[in-house]
């Protein structure tokens, strides 16, 4: 899986996107049962970053609300995100 989420970011900074990438492990998320408000990723190096989450944003191209699901799995994910006055904006959620 690890392989495909490279795949994806090469393929995503080879078109020119502005999106960085992180994989981590899900702290916290803040929700109801269609829309994620945010949520909190640990990363393998202890960091906990927190992010805001963009309108639009998926889960690999389905419901973000999928998350919730990783974070009672404790399955790590890949967060795809901008950095946007100062707050990180996740833009899509994946499977690590």
């Amino acid at each position: 899986m690890r392989a495909i989420a490279a795949v994806a970011l090469v393929a995503l900074v080879a078109c020119g996107g502005s999106d960085k990438a992180v994989e981590g492990r899900l702290a916290e998320v803040d929700s109801d049962l269609l829309v994620v408000r945010s949520f909190a990723l640990l990363t393998d190096d202890g960091e906990r970053l927190e992010f805001k989450v963009e309108a639009g944003a998926t889960f690999h191209g389905g419901p973000i609300a999928h998350i919730r699901d990783h974070l009672l799995s404790g399955e790590s994910v890949v967060v795809f995100y901008e950095e946007r006055g100062g707050d990180l904006v996740a833009t899509g959620v994946e499977d690590s």
